[in-house]
């Protein structure tokens, strides 16, 4: 079952599968493959692993996992955008690394995952188009094994007053209004992508969720400026 905001969430970035990454550029400042690298590099997935990416859009994230493993070793990327897993796996066995991702059509809140069936769960940037981040959280940490880290990448709010000024000009009036000139669809993703980082949860904030899910150590690191947070715990 969708509700209303899965629908929304659904039908807004169906719309723009292709021009995804373009989209994540501009709201990065080029800085979203630096982001994943740490993503990466703090999952620490084991080369024969079994990794869980959720809500992975056009596989991005997904990609730069598949290429640290070897082996046994694959990705499941997972989305309730069907026009977005198209997209990502066109893309990854453009790189030759089809062979290394299964794509599922699904909600974060209910991943079709039997107990601990990953060495990792990852939600990078979509924490905040999900209905119910708690949830989410919960079926993260149920699918990873013990010893395995779930992580989160998402925008924030970063803490410098001045930067706030001008990040917030940009994501509220820049931005959505380049998206208009673009197209319509652009328009209202770029408008939604604003409004909804302006609302996004701390870093701490985040880390209450994790650790409410059992996980150790929840820990937040901001990265560039603290315009986005990782956030991480260990299951044990």
């Amino acid at each position: 079952m969708f509700d209303a905001k899965a629908r929304y969430v659904r039908s807004l970035f169906s719309r723009v599968p292709l021009e995804y990454d373009i989209l994540l550029g501009l709201l990065s400042f080029a800085q979203d493959r630096r982001w994943r690298g740490y993503v990466v590099g703090r999952a620490r997935p084991s080369e024969g692993g079994r990794v869980l990416d959720v809500a992975t859009g056009t596989g991005l994230l997904a990609a730069d996992f598949a290429r640290t493993l070897s082996g046994y070793g694959y990705v499941v990327g997972v989305d309730l955008t069907l026009s977005m897993l198209k997209t990502a796996r066109w893309r990854l066995n453009s790189k030759g690394l089809g062979h290394r991702v299964d794509w599922v059509l699904a909600r974060a809140e209910n991943l079709p995952f039997r107990d601990e069936s990953f060495g990792g769960a990852s939600i990078s940037l979509a924490l905040r188009n999900v209905s119910d981040a708690q949830k989410t959280f919960g079926e993260m940490t149920r699918t990873t094994g013990l010893g395995g880290t779930v992580i989160s990448l998402d925008f924030a709010r970063p803490p410098n007053r001045l930067f706030q000024i001008f990040y917030y000009d940009y994501l509220l009036g820049l931005f959505p209004l380049f998206g208009r000139m673009v197209s319509e669809d652009w328009g209202r993703t770029l408008s939604y992508l604003g409004r909804s980082i302006l609302r996004a949860r701390t870093g701490k904030q985040i880390a209450g969720l994790l650790s409410r899910e059992g996980l150790a150590d929840a820990s937040s690191v901001p990265l560039t400026a603290g315009i986005v947070c990782a956030v991480y715990g260990k299951k044990r």
